[in-house]
């Protein structure tokens, strides 16, 4: 990395310095922020920022003051690194957008750090109803829920128009403490360019966005490696009774979903049904378009029935490339019929999510034509890496 003035600048933050609630409360219903075990106060939106404190890290002061200002700041969250801005606030949700260079139609989340911020940002104050189970079981965490919204309290830029915005309450303490100690819900899509792979490194967020955002907190790898659930148990228009859905698989699984009360027939978008509404106007994000694409092409091979005929894409020589523990014996055949070379790392017995996005981008520096994927079976972590590969992939064959 650079020290060019014109780049972003890079601030190391440690996760173990960070710790919420007490020994009487567990810092969710209310921000209760430490550092280093010394409280940290955690000013409102309407409220001034609080004076300058050796008790507080630099880039935990830095942060938030741009984020007062308007600016965009990258930080990192349990699932990747996310680009926020000041979601109470028009100017600062568009140089989000003009940074990624983002389509203004893609909606964004919003990121809180208490269930008294989220009252906040709701037209009545209220929670709803149904998503209190999910609540107490996986928030914080890699689990965003659609929440009735008011273009009065939330920019409409923020949610494309519709009348839900995406909320999510992380669990990454670097993400938390950014969120309290600005006071400030954070609007925060990836931090990478529009449809690259997702950043799992502050490494990535610097190759994409080093020259349009101020500053990149860098808090390591993150834990997930892909984006998080998405849960819409609202289905505002749809019949009654209302059925729960998954409109993005991610870091909660449709299996553990189903575990929780009322969520039991919790249905899977585009695995379960489709609605031509949501490809048009998406409430959420990583519906409408190709994502997650490395420069180099990914074919994806995928099993199919007996009876369903198989299909193949010639292609020119090239170098191709397989992420470690993605590609088996499929990616061989079609190198060998296609007489191209093959990379072979050492194969590993599952795909992992957390190391998914990074392998594109590694073979990317490798300057790599193709990478060959073997599919996996969608269930549990295996739902949201299919939904990954299919955004991602340039062809499939089946075999």
């Amino acid at each position: 990395m650079t020290t060019d003035p014109d780049c972003a600048s890079i601030l190391s933050a440690k996760v173990a310095d960070i710790t919420f609630g007490s020994p009487d409360t567990s810092g969710i219903d209310r921000d209760e922020l430490y550092y280093r075990g010394q409280r940290i106060p955690c000013p409102g939106p309407s409220d001034d920022p609080p004076p300058p404190s050796s008790s507080v890290p630099t880039w935990l002061s830095r942060a938030s003051a741009l984020l007062r200002q308007d600016q965009v700041v990258a930080f990192p969250t349990e699932t990747v690194y996310g680009l926020a801005g000041n979601a109470l606030s028009a100017s600062a949700v568009r140089r989000i957008f003009a940074a990624k260079n983002r389509p203004a139609d893609n909606p964004l989340i919003v990121h809180i750090s208490s269930l008294a911020m989220l009252r906040t940002l709701l037209p009545d104050g209220r929670i709803p109803s149904v998503y209190e189970p999910l609540i107490r079981k996986y928030w914080p965490g890699p689990l965003t829920l659609l929440m009735p919204t008011s273009d009065l309290i939330i920019p409409s830029v923020i949610t494309c128009g519709q009348p839900t915005v995406a909320i999510r309450f992380p669990a990454h303490p670097i993400a938390r403490a950014l969120i309290a100690y600005s006071g400030l819900p954070l609007a925060a899509p990836s931090a990478n360019s529009s449809g690259k792979p997702s950043p799992t490194l502050a490494q990535h967020v610097w190759t994409d966005l080093r020259q349009r955002i101020p500053l990149i907190v860098d808090g390591g790898q993150c834990d997930w490696g892909i984006e998080s659930t998405v849960v819409d148990g609202l289905r505002l228009g749809q019949p009654t009774p209302v059925v729960p859905a998954i409109l993005r698989p991610g870091g909660v699984t449709l299996e553990q979903i189903q575990q929780v009360p009322g969520f039991e027939q919790c249905q899977v978008y585009r695995k379960n049904f489709t609605d031509h509404r949501l490809e048009a106007a998406p409430t959420t994000p990583g519906m409408k378009y190709r994502h997650y694409s490395p420069r180099a092409q990914v074919i994806l091979f995928e099993a199919r029935p007996l009876n369903t005929s198989t299909t193949t894409d010639p292609s020119s020589p090239a170098s191709i490339a397989q992420p470690k523990g993605l590609v088996g014996d499929p990616a061989d055949d079609y190198a060998t019929a296609h007489h191209q070379t093959a990379q072979h790392p050492s194969p590993t017995s599952q795909p992992s999510s957390k190391h998914l996005f990074r392998s594109f981008r590694d073979f990317d520096d490798l300057g790599v034509d193709y990478i060959l994927v073997e599919g996996t079976s969608e269930r549990d972590e295996g739902l949201a890496v299919m939904n990954r590969l299919h955004k991602a992939a340039s062809r499939t064959v089946y075999y």
